[in-house]
């Protein structure tokens, strides 16, 4: 009896102890790692630099005057050519006997030439002996003009076959470097349709793209400096040309034009240098990793790590962006955390494990 009475105890004690057990075994939730910065405050930045592209102020575009099929090609990009030097060749088999029948009507004309003169003579004669009529000797004179007049049409037709010969061979206008080959050897050609592009190496400029919100700045001065990406520590002056008057359809970027002042003799056609453009009254920013910026409905925002480790999507206004790192003018405050990794994997609310950081 007594062992009865004690069961239900005994029950009770071993519940409690298997309880006690699966509470310490339960596991904790994983945190999501997470990189980021600590922003200790901005910068005034007084210039705004672009990456541009080496090119000829002059640049143009040749092609055949007659059309035919392209027999031969005698460079290729990037090579250097003088002014009058074949770059390519049609086939002259149709102009050739253009010539030929041209020069053969040659002395037709001026056999006929000479002997509508024979007969204006012979007729004068007879004129002043007085063996023929005026009017006979007024149609003579007729026939040697008539004649005249068609030697000539012979032979300006012989210089323009001639001409039409030496169409068939494309050469370069001027001293410079081919850029773009658009023709290839057995094609057939239109009159007029581009086929080597050659630009002119003296004058070199720095063309670069800005945003439509940057186009007033770049119009408000003219001097830039031009450094290389790479290699020689070197700095050239630049004056600001032109500046595109409308939009690219694609990117939406307006294209300025920058002339080196006595450029050095180390650039190059489609070197890629950096154009700084200096600013006045740059408001201060802060600058972050490109990955830290998080699309949100279009517009740029970043992940906020709040003082119990859970995450704030905050707006920004970013000022430009570079390379890899973005300018933020507005959003962001001193002291603030920022994620800086994989912001598009995080959600708002969520609550994550910082790993090793550094400050902005």
């Amino acid at each position: 009896m007594r062992f009865n009475n004690n069961r239900p105890l005994l029950l009770i004690a071993l519940l409690a102890a298997l309880a006690g057990c699966g509470g310490k075994q339960e596991p904790e939730k994983l945190l999501r790692p997470v990189r980021s910065e600590v922003v200790v405050g901005g910068s005034s930045v007084q210039s705004a630099t672009y990456t541009a592209e080496i090119r000829s102020r002059y640049e143009t575009d040749l092609s055949f005057q007659v059309p035919g099929k392209l027999v031969s090609r005698a460079v290729d990009v990037g090579a250097t050519v003088k002014k009058g030097q074949a770059l390519a060749q049609l086939d002259q088999t149709d102009q050739q006997l253009g010539v030929d029948a041209a020069r053969g009507a040659v002395p037709a004309a001026q056999s006929d030439l000479d002997r509508s003169r024979s007969e204006e003579a012979r007729f004068r004669d007879l004129l002043e002996r007085g063996l023929t009529t005026r009017a006979q000797y007024q149609a003579q004179q007729t026939a040697v003009r008539s004649a005249e007049a068609k030697l000539s049409q012979a032979t300006a037709e012989l210089r323009l076959a001639q001409q039409r010969l030496g169409y068939t061979t494309l050469r370069a206008d001027q001293d410079g470097v081919v850029t773009r080959v658009l023709v290839e050897q057995g094609a057939v050609v239109a009159a007029g349709q581009r086929a080597i592009s050659i630009a002119r190496p003296s004058e070199l400029e720095a063309v670069f793209d800005v945003p439509d919100g940057r186009v007033g700045e770049v119009r408000a001065t003219s001097a830039v400096i031009i450094n290389p990406l790479q290699g020689e520590a070197a700095a050239w002056a630049g004056r600001v040309r032109e500046i595109s008057p409308s939009a690219d359809p694609v990117t939406r970027t307006y294209q300025v034009r920058t002339t080196i002042v006595n450029p050095p003799s180390t650039l190059r056609l489609g070197m890629t240098v950096s154009v700084t453009l200096p600013r006045v009254g740059g408001a201060p920013n802060v600058s972050l990793p490109s990955t830290a910026i998080f699309q949100k409905e279009g517009k740029p925002a970043v992940w906020i790590v709040q003082a119990d480790n859970t995450l704030e999507l905050r707006p920004v206004r970013v000022e430009r962006y570079d390379t890899d790192r973005v300018y933020i003018s507005d959003g962001i405050r001193t002291g603030d955390r920022v994620v800086t990794a994989g912001v598009h994997r995080l959600a708002a609310g969520e609550k994550v494990k910082l790993l090793a950081g550094k400050k902005s």
